[in-house]
């Protein structure tokens, strides 16, 4: 039994550190949910966020499909990123690349829409990576 709960903590020690190290330089910045029709949101970022080079947007209980990011600074400039793709349920997209240095991000607007057939409701969380 000790051997068995040695290997235990082990195992959940090192499936820890495997986790911390996908994270990796990520931030969670907010979550949105989606419904089944076009949806537009905003997630507000602010400064005390920090900066950022790349976004990332993970789903979960539903894919959805992503037709438009627009990223404001807090510069006053902006970036539009019109770009068709889907974002599986439980999976990620990939990391869409900001212009220029990285900088701090006040808000992000989607469009995007829930594209499942039992159009559940998707939960669609924005990530910041530096």
């Amino acid at each position: 039994m000790r051997r068995t709960s040695s290997i235990l903590i082990l195992s959940l020690g090192l499936a820890l550190v495997a986790s911390a190290a996908s994270a990796g330089n990520w931030k969670k910045l907010g979550t949105r949910t989606v419904t089944d029709r076009v949806d537009h949101d905003v997630i507000v970022v602010g400064g005390d966020e920090g900066r950022f080079s790349k976004l990332q947007l993970r789903a979960k209980n539903s894919r959805v499909r992503v037709r438009r990011v627009v990223v404001h600074f807090a510069d006053g400039s902006k970036q539009t990123i019109e770009r068709n793709f889907t974002v599986l349920k439980g999976d990620r997209s990939p990391a869409l690349d900001l212009e220029g240095k990285s900088r701090v991000i006040r808000r992000v607007e989607f469009t995007y829409e829930e594209s499942s057939l039992a159009r559940k409701g998707a939960v669609v969380t924005l990530w910041g990576g530096k």
